[in-house]
């Protein structure tokens, strides 16, 4: 017997998708932002380390952010349908929003409560941390695709 994945299974899916998909993308910018920094330092860095070092941080650092991205995008994604009728705008872009400004928040309270200097080391500069809440907005963006336009059902392909 087939099982039918609407309703709350889709919405479920489509939520872990998107958690995934944006924790590995925020791992692949904190890995570019740090090279970037590290290669402003040496007179040359071999591709080999570049590839190296973010498949390192796949493994090492996706799970920090699925840490931070997996409430924030719950929370950005409930006040998104919850005020979509106060604030008339697309749920899209309400999710895009208030997942990114989210982020922000985050990681201003990440960044002061951390022991280290700072956590997220892309976060040091305004383009990092903009980079960074992107890849948020980026995760909540596919979620309401995934949600909205039937991807999971099983008259789709993913």
């Amino acid at each position: 017997m087939q099982r039918n994945p609407s309703g709350k299974g889709t919405m479920l899916l489509a939520y872990i998708i998107a958690v995934i998909v944006a924790a590995v993308l925020s791992s692949i910018t904190q890995s570019l932002f740090n090279l970037a920094a590290i290669a402003a330092l040496v007179e040359q860095l071999p591709l080999r380390d570049w590839l190296y070092t973010i498949w390192f941080d796949l493994g090492s650092f996706t799970p920090t952010m699925l840490v931070i991205m997996t409430p924030l995008l719950l929370l950005a994604l409930l006040a998104s349908r919850l005020l979509q009728s106060i604030i008339k705008l697309p749920r899209y872009w309400l999710a895009t929003i208030f997942s990114a400004l989210g982020f922000l928040v985050a990681l201003l309270a990440i960044n002061t409560l951390a022991p280290m200097p700072t956590l997220i080391a892309a976060s040091r500069s305004l383009g990092g941390s903009v980079a960074l809440a992107l890849c948020a907005a980026a995760g909540a963006a596919l979620y309401v695709w995934l949600t909205s336009s039937g991807k999971l059902t099983n008259n789709h392909k993913v």
